[in-house]
């Protein structure tokens, strides 16, 4: 008699493993069919992220050009600029030397015709 209650245990035990086994085994593919839709989305996403990615690749290519530009414009400005520097330069020393050479001609001029120099504050 115990042998047919172990029996009979057992067989309920099977059905009831068989049968929710059956009922899992339904949820376990809706769940893995979700997670399948998930990592679609997730690829997807992914791909979405390469294209903006390859877009600032392009605008930083861009950039970097743009950059080359202006520091060859700097380059350019830098030496107009030496240049204009140097031409004043030597202009305002011309002028300096003129202004000396005139000094010196007028001290003459005033020395010839009599003119005492200034008596100083002191």
């Amino acid at each position: 008699m115990e042998l047919l209650t172990v029996s009979i245990n057992a067989v309920v035990v099977a059905v009831v493993g068989g049968i929710v086994a059956w009922l899992g085994r339904g949820r376990f593919e809706v769940i893995d069919r979700r997670f399948e839709a998930i990592d679609r989305r997730f690829d997807a996403v992914d791909r979405r992220f390469d294209a903006v990615d390859r877009r600032f690749d392009v605008i930083d290519g861009r950039f970097d050009a743009f950059g080359g530009r202006f520091e060859r414009l700097e380059a350019r400005f830098d030496g107009r600029t030496d240049s204009l520097e140097a031409r004043l330069d030597a202009r305002i020393d011309t002028l300096q030397s003129s202004v000396d050479a005139l000094r010196s001609d007028l001290t003459q001029v005033a020395l010839a015709v009599g003119v005492r120099p200034r008596a100083r504050d002191g």
